[in-house]
C-alpha cells in the first residue's frame, strides 16, 4: 500500500488529511522514508524557527517591558516562546551557575590568598568564625540560639532547635557545604514564591478585567527578566565591562514600566503598585531565605 502524502490519511490516526498536518493528532505529514537532505533541510528549517523565536522573545524581554505579557494577553504567542518553557530555561542555566558559583562563595584560610578575581568570594578566618559561632557556655552547650523553641514547646521543635545549633559546627568546619544545600534549594523556593508573585499583582489590580493565570504569566516573565539581568551582571566581567549600576537601575525601573505596558495603567498607578509589589514582595524572599537556611542547617 503506497504510504505517500497522495494516499491523503495520516500514516498515525488514519485521519483523512487536507494539507501538511493531520487536523485529528497533529502529525507532519510527507515522504514515508526521507532522504537525508529533506531531513537536515527540516532540522535547519526548525532551527532556525527555534532562533528566531528566541531572539524575538529576548530582546521583548530586556527592552520592552511588558511586551511579552501584553502579547500573550492579547493572543498573539506564536511568535514567542511560551512563558513557562522560558522560565524553565532561564532557571535551570541560572542556578547552574549559581551551584558552580556556590563552591568557591567562601574561602577560608591559606586559599582565600589564591582567591581568583573572577568571581565574587568571602574570605573568611576558621578561629574568627569558630569564636563568633561556636563559644562554649559553661555547661557545654553551644551558645547560638536559633529561638524557634523554648521550654513549653512541643517536644518536636526542641529537637528540631537542638538539631540546628548542633549543626552550627557542621558549618563552621564546612562553610561551603551549607552555601551549596542552600543554593540547591534555591530553584524550588523561587518557583513555589511565582504564584506568591502573581498573587500580588492580583492584589493590586483586584477590581481590574485581568484574572490569575494573566497575571501569573507576568511573574513568569518578570522573573526571567530578573534571571537575564543576572546572566548579564556575570558576563560583564568577560566583556570588560562595568555596568552594576545601570542593570540595577534597569531592575528598578522595569516593573512599573512593564505594569503600564501589560495592563494599561496610568504612571502614578503603576509605580504605586510596583512599591507595593516591591516591599511585599522582599518580606516574602526574606522569609523564604531564612526558611531555605534553617532546612540547609537542618539537613547538613
Amino acid at each position: 500500500m503506497s504510504t505517500t502524502l497522495d494516499q491523503q490519511t495520516c500514516r498515525n490516526c488514519k485521519t483523512p488529511v487536507d494539507g501538511e498536518y493531520c487536523s485529528h493528532c497533529g502529525q507532519r505529514e510527507g515522504h514515508a522514508d526521507k532522504r537525508f537532505l529533506d531531513l537536515a533541510g527540516e532540522i535547519v528549517g526548525d532551527v532556525f524557527d527555534v532562533d528566531s523565536r528566541l531572539w524575538r522573545t529576548l530582546t521583548s524581554l530586556l527592552f520592552r517591558p511588558g511586551k511579552l505579557t501584553a502579547e500573550f494577553i492579547a493572543g498573539r504567542r506564536a511568535r514567542y516562546i511560551p512563558p513557562l518553557r522560558l522560565y524553565l530555561i532561564f532557571s535551570f542555566v541560572v542556578f547552574l551557575v549559581m551551584a558552580m558559583d556556590a563552591s568557591n562563595a567562601l574561602v577560608t584560610g591559606e586559599d582565600a590568598e589564591a582567591a581568583g578575581e573572577g568571581g565574587i568570594t568571602v574570605a573568611l578566618d576558621p578561629n574568627e568564625l569558630r569564636d563568633a559561632f561556636d563559644e562554649e557556655a559553661e555547661g557545654g552547650e553551644p551558645m547560638v540560639n536559633i529561638g524557634i523553641a523554648d521550654e513549653g514547646s512541643p517536644q518536636w521543635m526542641q529537637d528540631l532547635q537542638s538539631r540546628l545549633e548542633g549543626n552550627t559546627e557542621t558549618v563552621v568546619e564546612n562553610p561551603n557545604a551549607f552555601v551549596e544545600d542552600m543554593v540547591s534549594y534555591l530553584p524550588q523556593m523561587m518557583f513555589i514564591l511565582l504564584p506568591l508573585f502573581a498573587l500580588l499583582i492580583w492584589l493590586a489590580y483586584l477590581f481590574s478585567p485581568f484574572h490569575y493565570l494573566q497575571h501569573l504569566v507576568f511573574a513568569l516573565h518578570y522573573h526571567c527578566f530578573v534571571y537575564l539581568l543576572y546572566m548579564l551582571d556575570k558576563l560583564q566581567g568577560f566583556a570588560g565591562l562595568d555596568i552594576s549600576g545601570w542593570l540595577a537601575l534597569w531592575l528598578v525601573a522595569y516593573l512599573p514600566l512593564a505594569l503600564r505596558r501589560s495592563y494599561d495603567s496610568g504612571f502614578r498607578g503603576a509605580v504605586g503598585k510596583s512599591l507595593f509589589i516591591y516591599v511585599a514582595y522582599g518580606i516574602l524572599l526574606v522569609q523564604a531565605f531564612t526558611g531555605v537556611a534553617l532546612i540547609a542547617l537542618a539537613l547538613l
